[in-house]
């Protein structure tokens, strides 16, 4: 963490935290929400922009998101960028294989954040005494990778249009698992560049893919807010599986 970030001046208790009110997730028992509580550090507040820790680095930290959008990326030899994934509030930020090793990715806020804090020795001491919560981590790795998958299917196998109609699809269908009342308009940080270093793509293909679902009436994006105008079309394009996304498990 650098200087730019501060600790959240109201922390949220673990209890009466609204990211487990989302539809998307079930409540953690009141006994785990306890446990929970007593291995995280707190909260802190950063900056849109803010890198949470670089590819290379040995961080001390996992997170979880309490409000805004981050990105994982990973640095390409030639100085590009590959775009993993967007974290929404209440994903998972920085656990991997080796918890002792340097991040094998960097985490960049796209907007002011909130995150829980859990260091590293506390989340491991955590699962050591209490394995039931190991479950859930095991949960959330498996369906991060199940998105992966499809994302993966999609770089490799996948037109440009069909490319941006999943990368919509894919984040209106998780936007509305987080609020069912956001109609068919969402928030969108990302840049044109952001979209092509997610897609493969390169900022021209993008900006014709982008006029096209314009013009074609599936899509509009204008001043950070993505409008879907034909859901139903522009998910039949994607080749978009709602069951990709389905959850039935709570978050830690």
């Amino acid at each position: 963490m650098t200087n730019r970030s501060k600790r959240s001046e109201q922390t949220v208790p673990c209890h009466a935290c609204p990211v487990r009110k989302l539809t998307r997730f079930q409540p953690l028992p009141e006994s785990q929400q306890a446990v929970v509580q007593q291995y995280r550090a707190g909260q802190t507040l950063l900056p849109a922009k803010h890198h949470l820790y670089r590819e290379g680095e040995l961080h001390g930290n996992i997170y979880t998101l309490f409000s805004g959008w981050v990105m994982l990326y990973k640095t390409l030899s030639n100085g590009g960028r590959q775009i993993l994934r967007y974290a929404l509030p209440g994903d998972f930020i920085s656990f991997q294989a080796d918890l002792q090793a340097p991040m094998n990715h960097s985490a960049q806020t796209l907007t002011e954040c909130t995150l829980c804090v859990f260091p590293r020795q506390n989340l491991i001491q955590m699962l050591q005494t209490h394995p039931e919560l190991g479950l859930q981590i095991a949960w959330i790795t498996a369906r991060d990778m199940t998105l992966g998958q499809e994302y993966l299917v999609n770089i490799g196998r996948k037109n440009a249009k069909e490319r941006l109609a999943f990368l919509f699809t894919e984040l209106f269908q998780r936007m509305g698992m987080h609020d069912p009342k956001i109609g068919n308009s969402i928030p969108f940080p990302m840049t044109q560049e952001d979209i092509a270093d997610t897609l493969g793509l390169t900022l021209v293909h993008v900006n014709r893919t982008l006029r096209n679902l314009r013009e074609e009436g599936l899509i509009n994006l204008s001043h950070h807010t993505l409008t879907i105008l034909d859901y139903a079309q522009l998910a039949e394009l994607a080749g978009f599986n709602n069951d990709t996304l389905a959850t039935d498990q709570p978050l830690l």
